[in-house]
């Protein structure tokens, strides 16, 4: 379907690849791994055809087969045309023959329409075979049903009926990275490019996302900092390394551990052929001046020679580097208490608004505590009133000898834009003993040699917050609250901060979408949803096991229910046992309803059967012109009664 054969890229003058090649067939499901740098981005919009002038194929090539349709969805986007769309509209537009065609067919309505037409005439025979073809088309493409795939795409991105009608503008970049993936996934292309789709989802809409590509039909390769993602999702792995491309055949663990046993296989190789070079060359310097001794010394001499020449030491970009923090005295057993705790906003308009509401906790020495909740639910209010960073109702108590240190999801902010990187590290360091570990934080969140003198002002957002984030490990505390700290890292990162988290001896509260992180370091879960919070204690895994089933019991009762009423639908002569039961005229008038919508659907689909006959065409005027006009009425009618029914059952 797709390959890449004997590819050489560069950016600038930095080489990314060299005689590299690789193949996508149809329904592989492919994650591309490497260190931040290597070239994964840029690979994927090269694919795409939306590379920037700097990208240079210095050699190879891209084939594809005829059917192979790509989309592209890249880690930053800019909605500069579109703004003025609804969601609903932007994510509808996403197939444009579809669009074109409902465009064609309300153009061609009104042409027919018009009362100056000549019926008998040849124009309007043509126009009626434009419109029927026109509607056959969009029916065949499945465009009756385009409107509820991107209702349900919508809903489960997390996108509410109300932001249905809000216009692009209206959202924040990480709402509109949803709006594109919703458009993209409604393309349906045959080769699908993520580029860290997960940064900006919820759990919730998160989950969507896995089990719609788990049922996706066609290709995909995935960009994605979420080892649980890439492990669920994907069976072949490809890793940029070292300007090379280098296939695994399973997912992401797979890959961690197949790339440990090839390591530990090329070193044992080396040092084989380290020591027979050493066999080799000891026998040449005892023996190639010795008469007897010297065809089979100038033998063993051109054996060393050609096995110097294929040496070469594995490469290995695994850093060894690990960091610890620095210690604090402990504090208390009880670390914080809250009671009754709440925050209400006021809005623009000045209508308040209920974030969080009348919340008890106690938080405990040694407590490792997952914070999660939809987007919006209020997990970074609530990380701000135990930092003290925000006013709050209830009351809030710290326990003894409690030092606390919190990195905020805008820590950046806190950042001197005129220090360069190394002189910001060095005078957040409390100690001597800290300041001798900076280059060695810095290289684990890939700042090295000159980077290390870059000013913060000139640096990217990424890179501003690992700043951030390397310059919070340098505090000592025991009582540790990060909010969405592994944002911008990569696995070597990820790994470190982990490592480092798993060592340390106080009290952490963390927020995070990534799964992976939160599993190896809490034992409690708080779940912050409708302004309430609920505690889970247990590891995320089994936090989420728990959510997954108290999410299937409500699915079992919502069937129920519906099963219930349904029961209750066709029984009406028995009284309802329940008083919250619509009344019995209710039931019946929403099936009354239903039933002239289905009459009215069936006397449709026989008109259009009728106006793409052949027969139809052989019908005088005044004929077509009535069909077409029942035609038009039944539109309209269908409309009124959707629109009535949405009222009855509301």
């Amino acid at each position: 379907m797709f390959e890449a054969r004997n590819l050489s890229l560069s950016v600038g003058t930095k080489e990314l690849l060299g005689d590299s090649s690789f193949r996508i067939g149809d329904r592989d499901r492919v994650s591309l791994v490497g260190m931040n740098g290597t070239g994964k981005s840029t690979l994927l919009k090269l694919i795409s055809g939306s590379s920037s002038e700097s990208t240079m194929v210095t050699g190879g090539q891209f084939l594809k087969s005829a059917d192979t349709s790509i989309g592209y969805l890249p880690q930053e986007i800019s909605f500069d045309r579109d703004l003025e769309k609804t969601a609903l509209q932007y994510a509808m537009h996403a197939n444009i023959r579809l669009f074109e065609l409902s465009e064609t067919i309300a153009k061609l309505e009104h042409e027919l329409a018009l009362p100056d037409q000549d019926h008998a005439g040849e124009a309007y025979h043509r126009l009626i075979e434009r419109f029927t073809d026109a509607m056959h088309d969009f029916e065949h493409h499945g465009g009756y049903t385009m409107r509820a795939q991107a209702e349900k795409m919508l809903s489960g991105l997390g996108f509410s009926e109300a932001d249905f009608h809000k216009k692009v503008k209206a959202f924040s970049g990480g709402w509109q990275m949803r709006l594109l993936i919703t458009r993209l996934l409604l393309q349906n292309p045959t080769l699908l490019l993520l580029d860290e789709p997960t940064n900006h989802l919820d759990i919730d809409s998160l989950r969507w996302l896995e089990n719609y590509l788990q049922n996706y039909e066609h290709s995909c390769i995935i960009v994605s900092h979420d080892r649980f993602f890439l492990d669920k999702l994907t069976s072949r792995t490809l890793e940029i390394a070292f300007q090379r491309i280098e296939e695994y055949k399973g997912n992401y663990s797979y890959y961690e551990k197949e790339k440990a046993a090839r390591y530990e296989l090329m070193m044992s190789r080396y040092a084989n052929d380290k020591k027979k070079m050493a066999d080799l060359k000891a026998f040449v310097d005892r023996f190639r001046y010795k008469a007897t001794k010297a065809r089979q010394a100038q033998s063993r001499l051109r054996q060393l020679e050609k096995l110097e020449q294929g040496l070469q030491a594995p490469e290995e970009d695994l850093s060894q580097i690990s960091f610890r923090f620095p210690k604090a005295n402990p504090s208390g057993h009880e670390v914080m208490r809250l009671e009754g705790i709440g925050k209400t906003y006021s809005l623009a308009d000045g209508t308040p608004k209920e974030v969080l509401r009348n919340i008890d906790l106690e938080v405990l020495r040694g407590d490792r505590i997952a914070i999660v909740g939809s987007n919006g639910a209020g997990k970074t209010t609530f990380c701000k009133i135990l930092a003290g960073e925000i006013d709050f109702e209830g009351k809030l108590s710290t326990g003894h000898n409690v030092s606390l240190n919190y990195f905020a999801q805008h820590q950046t902010e806190n950042l001197d834009p005129e220090k360069s990187v190394y002189t910001e590290m060095l005078d957040a360091a409390p100690t001597s003993e800290a300041q001798k570990k900076i280059r060695d934080i810095l290289g684990c969140f890939l700042f090295s040699g000159s980077d290390i003198e870059k000013k913060i002002g000139v640096l990217s957002g990424g890179e501003k917050s690992r700043v951030a984030l390397a310059r919070i490990l340098l505090q000592a505390s025991n009582l540790l609250i990060m909010d969405e700290p592994t944002n911008h890292l990569d696995m070597r990162s990820k790994e470190m901060l982990i490592d480092a988290l798993e060592n340390y001896d106080g009290t952490l509260l963390l927020v995070s979408h990534d799964r992976y992180f939160l599993d190896s370091l809490v034992n409690k879960v708080i779940e912050i949803k409708n302004g309430g919070l609920q505690l889970y204690h247990g590891t995320y895994a089994e936090y989420l096991e728990k959510a997954e089933k108290a999410l299937e019991e409500e699915r079992l009762r919502e069937s129920a229910r519906q099963k219930t009423q349904a029961a209750a639908a066709k029984n009406r002569e028995i009284p309802q046992a329940k008083p919250a039961t619509p009344p019995k005229k209710n039931h019946r008038k929403i099936e009354s309803i239903e039933k002239s919508i289905q009459a009215l659907e069936q006397k449709k689909e026989a008109l259009e059967s009728v106006m793409a006959s052949e027969e139809y065409y052989r019908k005088s005027p005044e004929e077509t012109k009535k069909t077409l006009d029942e035609y038009h009425g039944i539109g309209s009618e269908l409309d009124r009664l959707f629109a009535e029914w949405e009222k009855a059952v509301s």
